[in-house]
Parts: structure tokens; sequence; C-alpha cells
């Protein structure tokens, strides 16, 4: 029964995925605004945040750390709802220190895709990463989420590997989790650096996205948020 859940909305987001791929094929230049694009992402969503834990949000919103650096490649994120109205306070944004883990979706990790949404966890992992604290942020979460690929399992694994160590970047801008609907898991090793092992899940790959993606949402963040940090006005007022 727990498990049939699980298939049952990956059946569905996948007949949803396919249903906007073949809507955009049909129109003119295949392009989307920012608003569809987010539109796009309603459902999948909706459907996520039924699945996390209750004190925690997935919305699109951006996030932002106190250095002003809000990264551009996230399509939606997991935060903590700190004060009710704390998007709007924010000016849209929602700050580092409440954000649990970020999203980033691929319609595809083939040859083109893979790098292309590796690259945007590089630059969302770079967060928070070069503010003068005596203490060092907490690395934010990455989860890719993709509809489909090209690879095998144990070729995916390898091309991942490949384009880290062929671009030189470090293991902590590494992706957490790579889920492939009806295919399979690719989840960092952090027993070992630059390490990742693939898991053949098939029908159950959204089940144990679930499973591993909560393991990390269930980790206090364990970060100070101070309001301070995001007040840029430099004027003086009278003291009396």
């Amino acid at each position: 029964m727990f498990a049939e859940y699980f298939i049952k909305h990956e059946k569905e987001i996948l007949k949803k995925a396919k249903s906007r791929k073949t809507t955009k094929g049909q129109s003119d230049k295949g392009t989307k605004s920012k608003k569809q694009e987010s539109t796009s992402f309603n459902d999948l969503i909706e459907r996520l945040n039924k699945m996390i834990p209750s004190h925690l949000k997935i919305d699109t919103n951006r996030l932002i750390d106190a250095s002003g650096y809000s990264p551009k490649g996230v399509d939606f994120i997991v935060y903590k709802e700190y004060f009710r109205d704390i998007v709007n306070m924010m000016g849209g944004f929602v700050p580092a220190e409440l954000t649990y883990a970020t999203y980033h979706v691929s319609p595809n990790v083939n040859k083109k895709g893979l790098p292309e949404v590796l690259d945007r966890v590089v630059q969302t992992k770079k967060v928070s990463r070069y503010i003068d604290r005596e203490k060092e942020s907490p690395l934010i979460p990455a989860f890719i989420f993709a509809y489909d690929s090209s690879y095998t399992l144990p070729e995916l694994k390898n091309a991942i590997l490949e384009y880290y160590m062929s671009k030189g970047i470090g293991h902590e801008y590494e992706c957490d989790i790579i889920a492939i609907l009806h295919k399979g898991i690719i989840i960092k090793n952090w027993r070992e650096k630059r390490s990742y092992i693939a898991l053949e899940t098939k029908d159950d790959t959204l089940m144990w996205y679930i499973i591993l993606m909560n393991e990390y949402l269930e980790v206090d963040r364990g970060e100070d948020f101070d309001l301070r940090d995001y007040v840029k006005q430099s004027e003086k007022y009278e003291e009396y």
C-alpha cells in the first residue's frame, strides 16, 4: 500500500511531463516566460509539499544570502516559514539560513542536459560560502529531479564524476541526489569524497527519492538567522 502511493504519483507526474512536452512542441517557438515556467512546476510542487515535514514548505521563491547573492538556476526550494510574511518581508526572496534544500528540474539528463543542470547546482552551492563569519554556514542540499535520461545508470554515474573531475570542481559543490523517474537514483556517498552510488529503483524511484530526501530535510540546519544581517542601509539615526 505504501509503495503503491508513490507509484501512482510517479505515473501521474510522468504523464503530465509528457503532456507539457507535447504542448511545447506544438508552440511556435517553444519558449516560455518565467511565469509559465513557474506554472509548469505547480503540480510537482503540490505533490512534493504533501511528502515533506509539515513545518517546511516548497515554493518557487528564490533564495538569497546575507551578501546579496541569489543563484538563478534554482527551480524551487524547501524552506522554513520563519515568519508568515517572510517572503514579502525579504522582497520576494527566502534567506539562505531558512532554506533546507534546492530543487533543479531537468527534462532529460543526457549529454546536453546533464552538464547544464550540474552547473546550476554548482552555482547554487556557492550560497553563503563567501560571507565572513566565525562559523561557516552549512551547505544547502541540492536535489535534481529528472523525467528521463539517455544514459544507463552506470553511464550516468560515470558522466557525473567525469564532469566534476574535468572541471576541477570541489566535492562540496556536488549534487546530493539525482532521481530519474521510472529508472533510478544517484546518491552522493558522504563516506567518501567524489563518490556516488547508483540504484536501479525503477517503479520505486519516487518512493526512495522521497525517503532519502526527507533524511536531509529532517536534519536541523543549526544556523542562526539574524535579520540584522540583511539590513543594508548605512543611515545614521539620532540617539537621545
